[in-house]
């Protein structure tokens, strides 16, 4: 594998493992734990679902695929419950820890193209929740071939259609194997790394990834409806939304 393809696939790796980690755990501690400063309360009862769920295309013809992973959980939690994205079913576990469950999706094609609607749908006995969002558009991203070291970083691409923020992610790879990850979660459509996040000479790869749905700061309502209340995002990248950086002495 070539040197730049390992880093990529490297790199997505561990981006989505410490995705889904946290998301999970969020998920975990907010069911567990019930409201804070940072997620705002619905109307509904103690038996609403709460819902916390991500599609993800990658529209990369290299390596092309759908995820979808959608975490549920209540108050007294449901023994049973489905869980299907336009009426395409997922598989259903118990999530570690007993505090709800995790319905998982995944597929090495591209199941749903930018543009579409995706209606996510939780059916637990005697509820119902769910929130529609709409795959992200593919855009160009820009970035210099090269920095000085001292020098910052400024990332831009083009506007995503459907998108209502992005998520930057690269790691810089130094010469005696030092790694810094950069990362970043914004409303517009730069991203700048100052000198100081770039510490030594050596090889960036990142993408930026187009996220529908609602921006993660606090008090977020959601849009998960019905019996429920949470939130489902959809997210977008293609080779279009990768970028390399050498950092220079």
């Amino acid at each position: 594998m070539h040197r730049n393809e390992y880093k990529r696939a490297n790199q997505r790796a561990r981006i989505v493992a410490a995705f889904l980690l946290s998301a999970a755990l969020a998920a975990a501690i907010i069911a567990a734990a019930g409201c804070s400063n940072d997620v705002t309360c619905p109307e509904p009862g103690p038996d609403a679902l709460y819902v916390s769920g991500m599609l993800e295309v990658n529209g990369d013809g290299r390596g092309e695929s759908t995820r979808v992973e959608v975490f549920c959980s209540a108050d007294p939690r449901p023994d049973t419950l489905a869980v299907l994205v336009n009426d395409r079913p997922l598989s259903v576990e118990e999530a570690t820890g007993g505090l709800g469950f995790v319905a998982t999706l995944d597929d090495t094609t591209v199941i749903w193209v930018p543009g579409t609607e995706c209606l996510l749908k939780v059916i637990p006995p005697g509820l119902f929740a769910s929130a529609t969002v709409a795959i992200p558009s593919s855009f160009a991203v820009t970035a210099p071939a090269q920095v000085a070291l001292g020098e910052a970083l400024r990332v831009f691409w083009d506007p995503s259609e459907d998108a209502d923020y992005y998520v930057v992610s690269a790691i810089l790879d130094g010469a005696s194997r030092e790694q810094v990850e950069l990362s970043a979660t914004v409303a517009e459509t730069s991203v700048t790394f100052l000198s100081a996040d770039l510490p030594f000479p050596g090889d960036i790869v990142g993408r930026v990834e187009a996220i529908a749905g609602p921006f993660p700061d606090g008090g977020s309502e959601g849009n998960v409806t019905g019996e429920g209340w949470g939130f489902f995002r959809a997210s977008y990248y293609d080779a279009a939304s990768a970028f390399e950086v050498e950092v220079t002495d």
